[in-house]
């Protein structure tokens, strides 16, 4: 049995039941992906405004994006400490629009994007297309256990 200590801070536009979400697909998934103990993953739930400024700040790309993903590079000496995975960043404007243009629930693809970036948390990337062959097929796994249809059906 794993144990998971996801701290969320959101901006307002954020529903109390939105990050309610956010927080029960991350336990679901970490707890189908892990059997570490004491674990911890921060996430902050904002707009397209922040996430642009983190974007370009991080990864030289001025735009804002859906999702990002910060894995801690620091282990914790101390035996009982927590291990810290990361950062996960949402944009609730993006995941707006990309719900709205793919024709999908906006909790089908935020629900989407929680499982990909605690992936990424995770190790996983997407880089190369085996590797994103992977993370695809967990991602589709997981969704399909939470009852959401599979979000690369149909895309080319």
């Amino acid at each position: 049995m794993s144990d998971i200590l996801i701290d969320i801070s959101a901006s307002d536009d954020w529903s109390k039941d939105e990050i309610t979400l956010v927080e029960k697909i991350l336990l679901f998934s970490f707890k189908a992906l892990s059997n570490k103990k004491l674990t911890e993953i921060s996430v902050r739930l904002t707009g397209d405004e922040e996430i642009k400024l983190l974007n370009k700040q991080y990864r030289d790309k001025n735009s804002s994006t859906n999702v990002l993903s910060f894995p801690s590079l620091n282990d914790s000496i101390h035996p009982e400490a927590n291990e810290m995975l990361g950062d996960i960043v949402i944009s609730k404007d993006t995941v707006l629009r990309e719900a709205k243009n793919s024709k999908k629930s906006f909790e089908q693809h935020l629900s989407h994007l929680g499982i990909h970036g605690l992936l990424h948390l995770m190790g996983f990337s997407h880089d190369k297309e085996n590797e994103a062959l992977i993370m695809e097929g967990i991602e589709v796994k997981i969704l399909k256990d939470l009852g959401i249809p599979n979000p690369y059906e149909g895309v080319i």
